[in-house]
C-alpha cells in the first residue's frame, strides 16, 4: 500500500519517488489503462453517431457480462466492482461463478444496445 511506502521511505526522497512509482504503476496503471480503452471505444461510438456511421460493435464479453448482470446477483455485484474500480474487468470474468454464467450465454444472441439512438432521433428527442 501507499502508506507503507510513505513510512519505510519518506526519508529517502529518491527512493521514495520509485517505490511509489512503481506502487502506483501495479495498483493503479491497469484501472487507468482500462478506463482509457473505454473511454477510446466510447469516443469511436460517438464520432460514429456524430457522422451518421455504424456504430463499431461492442465488446461482446462485456456485452454478456452485462447481460448475465440482470439475472444474476453475484454477476451483477462482479459489474459493481468495475464500476466502482474495486476489481479489474478480466479478474471478475475469471471467477469460476462468472465465467460459468457467460458461458451459458455463449451461442444466445446478444441483447440489442437499446442505448443506442440515432441522430435524427437524438435531435427529435431534444427538440421535444
Amino acid at each position: 500500500m501507499f502508506r507503507n511506502v510513505a513510512r519505510r521511505h519518506i526519508n529517502h526522497p529518491a527512493e521514495f519517488s520509485r517505490k511509489y512509482d512503481a506502487e502506483t504503476e501495479r495498483q493503479v496503471g491497469p484501472f487507468y489503462r482500462n478506463q482509457i480503452a473505454a473511454d477510446r471505444a466510447r469516443i469511436a461510438e460517438m464520432n460514429a453517431l456524430a457522422e451518421g456511421l455504424p456504430v463499431p460493435p461492442p465488446n461482446p464479453v462485456m456485452v454478456r457480462l452485462l447481460a448475465a448482470a440482470s439475472e444474476d446477483a453475484d454477476v451483477f455485484r462482479g459489474v459493481i466492482e468495475i464500476a466502482m474500480c474495486v476489481s479489474l474487468p478480466q479478474d471478475v470474468i475469471a471467477r469460476p461463478h462468472i465465467a460459468a454464467k457467460l458461458a451459458e450465454l455463449d451461442g444466445r444472441p446478444l441483447p440489442p444496445n437499446a442505448n443506442i439512438v440515432d441522430r435524427d432521433r437524438m435531435a427529435s428527442l431534444l427538440a421535444g
